[in-house]
């Protein structure tokens, strides 16, 4: 009985780490296989999980960068070396999930820069991008993240007391704090709920629990020139919002920003952005 608990927790992390981060599960394996031998002579408590946190790490920052670039034509996303363009956190980095296609990336640095020209110490801030590896493999939970042509950025946000821009979306993961339809204007999630997705709001729960909503106010102004930045630049193709920000920013001439099925996730708390 043992055993069989042991296997059903490893395969379980084995499953979990692959699903979150693509490349998690065989290093938790390399790890077992390493920690077998160590053990041998002195049994250390925690070795296999520091054992992966090393090789993970030094996987992660080292040998997928390289790889990604010249096997599956992927770069990883700037952390902090662009302070124009960062992600929303850090974990989207950590688990890999933050390549694109070079010429995504150098889409996005221009977008980034003219934000900041028109809005100082405004930044760009991304969430799920791409995996690093093989076209076709999906970044879950979402449809369409799987050839380094897709990313998610975040809406900007106001203090609601004093009405500083924030850098960030207050929501820890950007996800889930809406800027919802203004009386008078299409619903478009209220539409879908009564179609019968009832779960097409399940990310806001996530974020209630960490944010206040009504400590926070929708930044239209910059929201708004972010979708104008987007929307007019060459190189990206398919853009997802709801409909009522799409016509709130005056965007109805663009035929390439569209509505996500009701099956997908709301896009009231960001924009989803593909390369042409």
């Amino acid at each position: 009985m043992k055993t069989f608990f042991r296997v059903f927790r490893h395969t379980l992390l084995f499953a979990l780490l692959t699903l979150l981060t693509q490349i998690g599960g065989l290093i938790w394996l390399l790890s077992l296989y390493l920690n077998r031998f160590a053990q041998k002579r002195r049994r250390i408590w925690g070795l296999s999980g520091a054992i992966f946190l090393i090789l993970y790490t030094v996987t992660t920052i080292y040998i997928v960068p390289p790889v990604a670039k010249y096997c599956f034509d992927r770069v990883p996303l700037p952390a902090y070396s662009n302070p124009n363009l960062e992600p929303e956190n850090i974990v989207y980095c950590f688990f890999n999930r933050n390549y694109v296609k070079p010429a995504f990336l150098k889409a996005l640095e221009e977008v980034a820069e003219q934000m900041q020209e028109k809005f100082p110490g405004s930044t760009v801030s991304y969430m799920d991008a791409n995996f690093p590896f093989i076209d076709g493999y999906p970044l879950e939970p979402h449809l369409n993240h799987n050839y380094g042509k897709a990313i998610d950025i975040t809406f900007y946000w106001k203090n609601a007391k004093t009405g500083a821009p924030l850098r960030k979306s207050p929501s820890p993961h950007g996800y889930g704090l809406w800027a919802e339809a203004q009386p008078g204007e299409y619903d478009y999630a209220i539409h879908c709920k009564q179609q019968g997705y009832w779960y097409i709001g399940y990310d806001g729960t996530f974020a209630s629990w960490c944010c206040n909503r009504k400590k926070y106010v929708f930044d239209g102004e910059r929201t708004g020139e972010l979708m104008c930045l987007i929307a007019a630049h060459p190189a990206f193709g398919r853009i997802l919002i709801q409909p009522h920000l799409k016509k709130r920013f005056g965007l109805e001439e663009y035929t390439n920003i569209v509505a996500q099925d009701c099956f997908s996730a709301r896009h009231d708390d960001h924009v989803h952005v593909q390369l042409k």
